[in-house]
């Protein structure tokens, strides 16, 4: 298992890291698509821990062994979504997102640090972007944006208890508005494709029941009503730019799996996850190998498998959104 050097981390200045990475390997079952059937040939992510390839982890000064998190830049055993999505649409990734460890608090980017400041000092989306345009937005003409935020802020401006909480509302408004915002600003520059990805059903990672809801299911469940109406919030407010915004229901898919995990091959109870439960998990995970047969990785992240399934899906989604 890995520890953080805090002193290192928590020092980091947000504009000055999410500096572009890509190192990893794909296995051999995911092919790419051929060039030219899509109106872009490079991708450029913006977003937290669920897709941040490197930036953090190479910039939040990880100690132990292996030194790069877990062995591979990213907050998982492997790539991310929006790494292996860039490998099937056989388009480039440039990637600004920035993680942070494990839900708690060095959680990694927000949506703006004056809204949720990242106490790990991670870029947030609005940093990113600035990050992104200070290389003059470098072949954006070419290059479909990616953003997925949001999870970080929904734990620190939500009740999971109280439904009508005036909170939760306030909440589905900034995500809408600063979502919003940013596709506003990447398709003004030249950007001629977003895909937006809403909050992944958190209420059902295990940090919830371990550290928030406890054994109680209407938490859970309340907590799930509330992310909800955030997406559908976001949903409606990207309606303005028509089919330029590719809408990706994380939140749909993942439940689905989730609500049937053998399906898809996950057979450890969705309780257990790889790191944080003790030894018996991450040697099962990490020494035997078996870290596909769980959807968890830690409290808030899925193992690379279950990102590389949701790669996948969104794959479908932007062949669908281009009549392919």
């Amino acid at each position: 298992m890995f520890i953080l050097n805090i002193a290192t981390f928590c020092a980091l200045v947000p504009t000055t890291f999410a500096l572009p990475r890509n190192v990893f390997k794909l296995p051999d079952p995911i092919q790419p698509q051929s060039r030219g059937a899509l109106p872009f040939n490079k991708v450029v992510a913006f977003g937290d821990e669920l897709s941040d390839n490197g930036n953090g982890s190479f910039a939040h000064g990880i100690t132990g062994n292996p030194a790069a998190v877990y062995g591979f830049g990213t907050w998982t055993n492997g790539p991310v979504a929006v790494s292996y999505l860039s490998h099937l649409l056989n388009a480039p990734l440039t990637d600004y997102a920035f993680g942070g460890c494990c839900g708690g608090g060095d959680f990694g980017a927000t949506f703006d640090n004056a809204y949720t400041a990242s106490e790990a000092g991670a870029a947030s989306l609005v940093d990113q972007i600035a990050n992104y345009s200070s290389t003059g937005y470098r072949g954006i003409k070419q290059s479909l944006g990616f953003v997925w935020v949001g999870q970080n802020d929904l734990s620190l401006h939500t009740d999971a208890f109280w439904e009508g909480d005036p909170k939760n509302l306030q909440f589905a408004t900034a995500a809408a508005e600063k979502t919003a915002a940013a596709v506003k600003q990447l398709l003004g520059a030249g950007m001629p494709y977003v895909l937006v990805a809403n909050i992944y059903p958190k209420h059902r990672a295990p940090v919830t029941a371990e550290y928030l809801c406890g054994p109680s299911t209407s938490c859970k469940d309340t907590w799930g009503k509330v992310i909800s109406a955030a997406n559908s919030a976001v949903q409606s407010s990207l309606s303005q730019f028509g089919n330029k915004v590719i809408y990706y229901d994380a939140f749909g898919y993942i439940s689905r799996v989730l609500d049937n995990p053998k399906k898809s091959g996950f057979t450890a109870p969705l309780t257990d996850f790889c790191d944080g439960m003790g030894d018996a998990t991450w040697d099962d995970c990490m020494v035997k190998g078996n870290a596909g047969k769980y959807f968890w990785m830690n409290f808030v992240q899925p193992t690379t498998r279950a990102h590389e399934l949701i790669a996948k899906n969104m794959k479908m989604v932007v062949d669908k959104h281009f009549g392919l």
